[in-house]
């Protein structure tokens, strides 16, 4: 680790591209709706004032319980005992009710004002899903700009109340934000997310206790408020740490979704790019490659003679990197070893493929191997990484239409890959299966089509299907795959094909995952029918008469898994045109029987 290179320059370079972001936003967004962005900004202010009396009234109605008087009695109308009684309970009820419809109607408001953002760009092939896209990710810029006005609001009411205390959290907040710019890096923004939201309550009660030690200072001098004022001091203070750590939540999450800010919040010419200049990027530049990869290779036993970098290619949106090694030995032989580093937004998919490696590395299906050999796997402190030995020829790796001949191969390999209870037990707990999912989807997800669409589409008919296609599928044996076949990286290694990427490993229902085609039905039949021999003999197949029969339920499996992920992704278009065709699907199921 020592050899890793520290690339500050890149760093230095975001701050300024983070800057003009944060331009671009206030020029295009905020600027030209200026009066929508207030009026947003004022709804929440007037929340958060409500919220402050919600809290204060109930306090002032305890008083006069037990004392009779209150501190806000030269405010009050009526001096009668149960009057204020009455009264403060109203002020009460009235102030948090005001306070919930202030909160939802700025909801509201956010994505009115999406949909008109959307309407007035001039942007190209936008599909349904974007417009709860576009709401997500305005949410989240107008989050970020309410934070701060309600972090300024309350530090102004300790300013007028205290301005000792206000000078002690405008310091804590400044040290947090200087904490948070240090540590700051691209592949980290996850991280610190969620360090800040796990830790919003320590930031509170740490500026608690310091404003308690402001307090018993005062009570030493003399200067000592009175009770009414250090109650709404210490709520003010709350608040405005609380505010101050969603501020910079958001802000991070403004630099998480820029990608999705420049499609659907800003024209082409205010576009900023983060990512050309990542940190995790730069360490797979060529020279700094050389620096910190080959000797850790060589330090920690993995290459026995001097190793050679022979391919490095980036993934997924540059979030995942390969990098192709070559042991060469004296003899001429030789070794290949595949580096798969994952940025830290992705540690998950790494921990989920080390997880299936740890138990199946080596795995050969006959005498082939199937699954790449775990050589290591960690962390490092800006990514995951999985150590891969891949044989002792060089791959050559095939594209989308070389794949092709061997995808009926390779799914029939994986019904054959064994898998332990506790890893299938461990991946069931963690990931909802084809049948829960399809609870999941309610009539209601549709109650928005007018009387028409339903009846064109017919929703009635297909949602009284639906718990019968459930039920049918609830019945189909469930195999190893993966959610990404058809992008997963494969090579022919001495004539025959290895798949290394199996972060994607699902196991499910036969046919989820199964990409649709003209072909669907085809292509299942070919392969259960190939393996027929070894399924039947499986209990978990006997139901299932034929190959022919199997087959149709798992064509319907594959239609609801789609149907399924659409309806999640607020695809509803699409998710609409497949009713005709998963109506159909089940008739055949049922008539195959």
């Amino acid at each position: 680790m020592s050899k890793f290179t520290f690339l500050s320059e890149s760093s230095k370079t975001q701050g300024y591209q983070v800057r003009d972001l944060v331009a671009a936003l206030a020029s295009e967004v905020v600027w030209p709706f200026r009066w929508r962005v207030a009026i947003i900004l004022l709804m929440q202010i007037i929340s958060q004032v409500m919220l402050l009396a919600s809290l204060i009234i109930p306090w002032q109605l305890l008083q006069v319980l037990i004392t009779g008087q209150s501190r806000i009695d030269g405010w009050l109308p009526v001096s009668a005992h149960n009057e204020k009684l009455m009264l403060l309970a109203f002020l009460a009820l009235l102030c948090f009710v005001t306070y919930s419809l202030s909160k939802w109607s700025t909801k509201k408001a956010i994505a009115r004002f999406s949909v008109t953002i959307l309407r007035n760009l001039n942007k190209t092939r936008l599909v349904p899903n974007h417009r709860l896209l576009g709401k997500r990710v305005l949410g989240v810029v107008i989050g970020t700009l309410s934070s701060v006005v309600i972090a300024s609001l309350f530090c102004l009411v300790l300013v007028l109340l205290h301005p000792l205390l206000a000078l002690l959290a405008i310091i804590c907040i400044s040290g947090l934000i200087m904490t948070v710019t240090i540590y700051y890096r691209l592949e980290r923004v996850q991280k610190l997310q969620e360090i800040l939201q796990g830790n919003v309550l320590t930031v509170i009660n740490i500026s608690f206790v310091l404003g308690f030690l402001i307090i018993v200072l005062d009570n030493i001098n003399g200067t000592m408020r009175p009770l009414f004022t250090l109650f709404i001091l210490l709520l003010a203070m709350r608040q405005l740490m609380a505010a101050s750590v969603n501020g910079l939540v958001s802000f991070l999450s403004i630099i998480k979704h820029v990608r999705q800010i420049n499609m659907l919040l800003l024209p082409r010419s205010r576009q900023i790019s983060l990512f050309s200049v990542s940190n995790f990027i730069g360490r797979f530049e060529q020279a700094t490659l050389r620096q910190w990869l080959l000797p850790w290779l060589i330090e920690n036993g993995h290459c026995q003679h001097v190793p050679e970098i022979l391919q490095c290619r980036f993934l997924n949106g540059r979030g995942v990197a390969h990098v192709l090694i070559r042991d060469a030995h004296d003899s001429g032989a030789s070794r290949y070893i595949l580096l798969k580093c994952y940025v830290s937004a992705r540690e998950n998919e790494a921990l989920h493929e080390t997880a299936l490696l740890n138990e199946l590395s080596g795995y050969c299906h006959g005498a082939l191997p199937t699954v790449p050999v775990l050589l290591k796997s960690g962390h490092w402190s800006w990514c995951s990484f999985v150590l891969l030995h891949i044989g002792n020829e060089l791959p050559q790796w095939k594209n989308s239409e070389e794949r092709k001949p061997w995808m009926s191969q390779i799914r029939q390999c994986l019904l054959h890959i064994p898998l332990s209870d506790s890893l299938i037990a461990q991946y069931s707990a963690t990931f909802a299966s084809l049948p829960e999912r399809m609870k999941n989807v309610e009539a209601s997800h549709f109650a928005y089509l007018t009387e028409q669409d339903k009846q064109s589409f017919q929703i009635e008919h297909f949602m009284r299907l639906w718990p019968l296609m459930l039920s049918e599928v609830e019945k189909i044996p469930k195999c190893k795959t993966l959610d990404n076949l058809n992008s997963a990286r494969m090579a022919d290694i001495g004539g025959h094909t290895v798949l290394v990427d199996w972060h994607g490993w699902v196991y499910d229902t036969v046919g989820a995952y199964w990409p649709l085609s003209a072909r669907l039905q085809t292509e299942i039949l070919e392969m259960i029918s190939s393996q027929w021999d070894h399924l039947s003999a499986q209990q978990a197949w006997a139901q299932f008469d034929t190959p022919v029969i199997a087959s149709h339920y798992a064509a319907l499996a594959a239609r609801a898994h789609e149907f399924c992920q659409r309806c999640r992704a607020d695809n509803d278009v699409g998710a609409l045109n497949m009713m005709a065709g998963l109506i159909k699907a089940y008739e055949m199921a049922k008539a195959s029987d």
